[in-house]
């Protein structure tokens, strides 16, 4: 009798420790500059069927915003925590200020909806508004 309530608690304290357990930061690794970049080619350059040269400047812009965006993130954070949304707005509307004279007047808006459809997921479902 005593070995079986053993057991009884044993098992409730293992799957306790199981359900209560959390997956470990080491999957969750942001992606390369190399692998956004492509991610900006396939999701917004080829939809868009920009020439080489619209291309190049579009990859560009972001290639730059990346940059001041990875310089804005706290990596001190465990985990990294994302900049305050007014930065990311001034970043993105900066890539947009140059993207703009490299689109036609018909690109540009389809520029932001594909712009706004590949972004990462927001913690929380929260949706980052753009102007």
């Amino acid at each position: 009798m005593k070995t079986i309530k053993f057991a009884i608690v044993l098992m409730i304290l293992l799957m306790g420790s199981v359900c209560f357990s959390q997956p470990g930061n080491d999957g969750m690794k942001p992606p390369s500059m190399e692998e956004r970049m492509k991610l900006v080619e396939h999701k917004i350059c080829q939809p868009l069927k920009l020439d080489k040269s619209q291309t190049e400047k579009v990859s560009a812009a972001f290639k730059e915003f990346f940059v001041e965006m990875d310089k804005l993130v706290d990596k001190n954070a465990n985990p990294p925590a994302r900049p305050e949304k007014s930065k990311i707005d001034v970043l993105a509307k900066k890539r947009d200020d140059k993207i703009k004279p490299v689109l036609s007047k018909d690109q540009f808006p389809t520029y932001l909806a594909l712009e706004e459809a590949s972004r990462p997921p927001m913690p929380n479902d929260q949706k980052h508004e753009h102007k």
